[in-house]
């Protein structure tokens, strides 16, 4: 009976390791294409595959990553991307990511989930993954609110570049006031008189940890 037990949770066990991770000696590619909701290409937005190495740890059943690699690159000007790799280099695990902390317009654009190719990878050379970035819910109010204060006005910059304040306040200065724009999680508030820039103030960035 102990030996039955043992052979069913052998094969429990190659199952479990084989549903998560592949060996792949052979090189391999991934390409796609990026567009926005209404069919248009987005030209350089990154794309990164990430590559993990995952060990099964027995007593708890559960993966263990060991290491990571990846793969960087951004879209040309159809929205299209392509990696050729050798998996074996990256590891065992591999998942596209299609944003990045420095280039994704996260003002226009929402950030889409990762998407894990490892099984893909199994049976084709070549992978295709194409990916549809949705607008990001606040886009409608920072486009309206540019082109009331001026795609090219201080504002109608710091709006592009950040979007949509997380909180505006009025403060005293003189016999005026200053209207404050505070983005917390980017680390930067930003004081105008009347529709001037008049100062820019850094902090360390307030993470939303919720």
């Amino acid at each position: 009976m102990w030996g039955a037990r043992r052979g069913m949770w052998g094969i429990g066990l190659l199952l479990f390791t084989g549903c998560a991770t592949v060996e792949l000696r052979e090189p391999r590619a991934v390409s796609g294409r990026v567009t926005d909701a209404t069919g248009q290409p987005v030209a350089g937005s990154p794309v990164i595959l990430i590559g993990r190495r995952l060990e099964l740890s027995v007593p708890g059943m559960a993966y263990v990553e060991r290491g990571r690699r990846e793969v960087r690159g951004v879209t040309d000007a159809d929205g299209r991307y392509r990696f050729e790799f050798d998996p074996a280099m990256l590891g065992n695990d591999f998942t596209l990511f299609f944003h990045g902390e420095q280039t994704f317009d996260r003002v226009r654009f929402a950030q889409p989930a990762p998407l894990n190719i490892t099984d893909r990878l199994v049976n084709l050379r070549e992978v295709v993954v194409s990916v549809v970035l949705h607008f990001h819910p606040g886009w409608p109010e920072v486009q309206r609110q540019m082109a009331y204060y001026g795609p090219e006005s201080d504002r109608g910059k710091i709006l592009r570049r950040h979007g949509l304040p997380q909180k505006r306040e009025s403060s005293p200065a003189g016999e005026g006031s200053l209207e404050i724009w505070w983005y917390p999680e980017h680390g930067v508030s930003y004081s105008f008189d009347g529709d001037r820039l008049v100062r820019t103030h850094d902090f360390p960035p307030v993470r939303d940890r919720r």
